[in-house]
């Protein structure tokens, strides 16, 4: 009787091993209601093999050639990320009318994005620049003739693309945004300037 037993376990034992080793590799074994796991609809994010109306079996559709996105006008931006496009962009780009600086976005923006390197002033004294020595500025500050005299569409680019140490502020800056910190950047140069020139005239005056 304990032979039919022993038999029995070592039989039972030998099944559990092969019926694991089948649902190995490619075959990922039963599922329990796959219908709650993958959605039979056409979900936007959701890859299908089983589309065969829209290309690679997307569930998204591409948009029409030559077209752009309802809101997003602005975002094309026609020139190219070389030093031809970055002139180009300082004699043909213009910032918009209307641009303002009263609602403090500008400021806002600037904080998070700027500051860290050019300081809160503009006078790249920022806790980037004070920890890392290899990184030199081309200009000590905003109010360097380099920067005032600079064309608002340079620094537009600048800040679309990146240039030198500063990398692409397009991924977090909408072109509006782009634009406001043209603006704020000649603001704080020249309210440095203001300040300088005050500074240079109370210190020959009581000379």
């Amino acid at each position: 009787m304990n032979k039919k037993y022993s038999f029995v376990i070592v039989a039972i034992t030998a099944a559990t091993l092969i019926s694991s080793c089948v649902s190995r590799g490619n075959n990922p074994g039963w599922e329990y209601a796959p219908d709650m796991y993958y959605s039979k609809g056409y979900e936007a994010y959701n890859q299908g093999d089983s589309n065969v109306v829209n290309p690679y079996g997307m569930n998204m559709r591409e948009p029409v050639a030559g077209t752009v996105a309802y809101g997003k006008l602005d975002y094309k931006y026609p020139f190219e990320n070389n030093g031809e496009g970055y002139e180009k962009a300082g004699e043909l780009l213009k910032m918009p009318e209307g641009v303002s600086l009263e609602d403090g976005r500008a400021a806002y923006m600037y904080g998070i994005y700027c500051s860290p390197c050019h300081g809160n002033n503009g006078n790249n004294d920022g806790p980037v620049f004070k920890r890392v020595s290899t990184l030199k500025p081309a200009w000590k500050g905003y109010s360097d003739a380099a920067v005032m005299n600079l064309a608002d569409g340079k620094i537009y680019h600048t800040l679309t693309y990146g240039k030198n140490n500063m990398g692409s502020h397009a991924s977090v800056l909408t072109p509006s945004d782009r634009w406001k910190l043209v603006k704020y950047v000649k603001f704080l140069g020249s309210q440095n300037g203001a300040v300088a020139t005050v500074a240079q005239d109370s210190t020959s005056t009581t000379k």
